[in-house]
């Protein structure tokens, strides 16, 4: 496993989520952003707690083009962090998100 200690949950949730919402381009990035920040009063990129609020708007922007979004932030995500990404990942984007922080934090060192 290759995990950097320096690069906290946060921050790696933070670049895969811009990186999964790039494949969208700057207008619909824009659009789901002000969106989140309108409906649940947070920024897209503080998501990591809630994150149903992405999940959310990015159906609700996007609807079906949103797993495909789901699914490459998940594997950016996973990959930054150095976790074995599951193989039926997008069931559930919340949970998997939550798994991905929970694991990460069980692997850090105390």
């Amino acid at each position: 496993m290759t995990k950097t200690n320096n690069n906290s949950f946060k921050e790696a949730y933070k670049q895969a989520v811009e990186e999964g919402l790039s494949i969208l381009g700057k207008n619909v990035s824009a659009v789901i952003s002000s969106y989140i920040l309108e409906k649940y009063s947070i920024r897209l990129t503080d998501t990591e707690d809630n994150p149903k609020a992405l999940s959310d708007a990015l159906e609700s922007v996007i609807d079906g083009g949103s797993r495909i979004v789901k699914r490459r932030i998940l594997r950016v995500l996973y990959n930054r962090i150095g976790i074995e990404l599951p193989f039926a990942m997008t069931i559930n984007f919340e949970d998997r998100v939550f798994k991905a922080k929970n694991e990460y934090e069980r692997l850090l060192p105390s």
